[in-house]
């Protein structure tokens, strides 16, 4: 019985797997030690973006939205709103739930922070065509796609 280890394909595809990971990894580190410049931290980028898509969004979506748990969030936007960064207000329609919303600074510093991303992005690109670059982003979604769709079961076997 052969597996997917026997695959004749199985260094070609471990190696796509393991650039991914190396390029997604090394993203981060380039965005944090630029964040380290701004005395926040990539949970607290993620969340002021977050935030900055999504005006008026309630801290259970939020933490969602940054694959965090509702407590860890909670002393995320703790440290943004004694920044002034954010602030909290009650959710009209839900007296339990509260509602983050960018102040004027926090909305300065995103915009910062979109400036650093697409200087990160087009440093990360250069050398590639804009037809390279859109076959590589077709075939990266079509890899999410895929993982994305996958059943239970086919989850349980890899």
């Amino acid at each position: 019985m052969s597996g997917p280890f026997d695959s004749p394909n199985f260094e070609k595809e471990r190696s796509i797997g393991y650039l991914v990971h190396e390029v997604a990894r090394l993203f981060r580190r380039r965005f944090e030690d630029e964040a380290r410049t701004h005395a926040v931290t990539l949970p607290q980028w993620r969340a002021l973006a977050e935030i900055y898509r999504s005006e008026g969004i309630s801290q259970v979506s939020l933490a969602g939205c940054i694959d965090t748990d509702p407590m860890t969030l909670s002393g995320i936007l703790d440290r943004l709103e004694k920044r002034g960064l954010v602030e909290r207000y009650p959710d009209p329609n839900d007296s339990r739930a509260k509602l983050a919303r960018l102040t004027a600074e926090g909305a300065e510093l995103v915009s910062t922070a979109k400036n650093v991303g697409r200087e990160l992005y087009e440093n990360a690109l250069s050398g590639l065509s804009a037809t390279e670059r859109a076959r590589l982003a077709v075939g990266l979604r079509t890899v999410r796609d895929n993982l994305n769709n996958m059943t239970a079961e086919e989850k349980e076997a890899v």
